[in-house]
């Protein structure tokens, strides 16, 4: 069953490159982004979730998502923004981030963005229908009869408190640690790339062969692995299988690198749900958005 997504934004290149790219991935159905065209979509298409690509937060639109929110009818309706990252510092000066239940940024293409959506709610409840009833007039308990009130034992005599212990300074806080990214690739140049443009902000482990990736991963804690889709002896497809297939590393997100053009090829990757994928020759910022927006 395919789920149903109401689709806003005032990019209307992007919507059109979505509703485009779908590959049959979703039911999209294009809505005004006022609350009354929202609420009147929801309740006849009864959508998973409401995809706006968000250039900028004009007045009003806040207000829009927030009353839409509070709505108990549309919990379960995930509001998903596709945006920037100073639209993103926006809504956290406002406090207003925490109404939103995905966030990706851009730079991101539109099989990244259908990948994420689908794996967002692959995890989250199925959209369900409200019917309100009035409430009930239920008689009252029976009343339990009076027990006798005991006396309460007299309180121990009570010794003085301790003296309080002269205040110690607290340790300085370690630096959190760096997330740990894997990355797989037969091509060495594209390791020692990868390594030098991740390892400021992460820890970078690096392999040329998908053979081992699982005794890596049963000796660190990887958070994320970028993982070449074409190699020799075990292919990216193969290794990502025996990842999901294990449930101590299934929930490790994994970005498929890939050199595949051909829609044949781009299919059977998107058939095997990664969290996301970048086609090479790799756009570096893509690739660092991408990671972001999955740790």
């Amino acid at each position: 069953m395919k789920y149903k997504l109401l689709v806003n934004g005032s990019n209307l290149s992007m919507v059109k490159e979505f509703l485009g790219n779908m590959k049959n991935s979703f039911d999209c159905l294009s809505t005004l982004d006022d609350l009354a065209d929202l609420e009147k979509h929801c309740r006849l298409f009864q959508p998973e979730g409401i995809l706006f690509f968000v250039d900028r937060l004009y007045s009003g639109f806040i207000d829009t998502v927030s009353d839409f929110k509070a709505n108990p009818e549309y919990k379960n309706v995930a509001v998903i923004f596709i945006t920037k990252d100073d639209v993103v510092r926006e809504l956290e000066s406002q406090g207003n981030k925490s109404l939103i239940d995905l966030i990706l940024l851009r730079p991101i293409s539109s099989d990244n963005v259908i990948l994420r959506v689908m794996s967002f709610l692959d995890k989250r409840p199925r959209r369900v229908s409200y019917d309100y009833e009035e409430p009930q007039n239920f008689p009252p308990p029976p009343v339990q009869p009076a027990q006798p009130v005991q006396p309460a034992p007299a309180a121990p005599a009570q010794t003085p408190p301790p003296a309080p212990a002269p205040a110690v300074s607290a340790p300085a806080s370690a630096p959190a640690a760096k997330k740990q990214i894997l990355v797989v690739d037969d091509d060495r140049n594209v390791l020692k790339m990868l390594k030098t443009a991740l390892e400021q902000k992460y820890e970078v482990t690096s392999t040329l062969n998908g053979l081992i990736v699982e005794k890596i991963l049963a000796t660190k804690k990887i958070d994320l692995i970028v993982l070449d889709y074409e190699m020799p002896i075990m292919t990216g497809a193969e290794v990502f299988r025996k990842i999901k297939a294990n449930k101590e590393y299934a929930k490790i997100p994994v970005c498929f690198l890939t050199g595949v053009t051909e829609r044949k090829k781009v299919e059977e990757i998107m058939m095997l749900r990664p969290d996301s994928y970048l086609v090479k020759p790799l756009d570096l910022e893509m690739l660092c958005t991408a990671i972001e927006n999955l740790i």
